[in-house]
């Protein structure tokens, strides 16, 4: 659960989890992160269509690179993984981000 909050924090899904709160220091709200690993998975499921590729070469540079990655919608990732641009399915669960992988066929 707590790799898959980070996963949401890294992406900026959650934007009111980034703003602090009045009296708190840095940190995430955890109020605004979902609380269990179901949520958290739907939430990803539903928002982050992101290559993994891309996703490992960027992630060090930030949001907006992040952000330039993305896709609009699952289908725009399904069409950019069908044309050849895929990573191994083990390699990505290795590296726990098996909540990333999309069904293409």
């Amino acid at each position: 659960l707590q790799l898959l909050q980070a996963l949401i924090v890294e992406l900026g899904l959650c934007p009111a989890a980034l703003q602090p709160s009045a009296g708190a220091l840095s940190f995430p709200s955890l109020p605004a992160l979902p609380h269990s690993l179901r949520a958290a998975k739907a939430l990803l499921k539903s928002q982050a269509f992101l290559n993994v590729r891309d996703y490992l070469a960027v992630r060090g540079q930030g949001l907006d690179a992040l952000r330039r990655v993305m896709h609009p919608s699952r289908s725009s990732l399904m069409r950019e993984v069908r044309s050849g641009k895929r990573m191994p399915r083990e390699a990505v669960k290795e590296k726990g981000l098996g909540v990333l992988l999309v069904t293409c066929f």
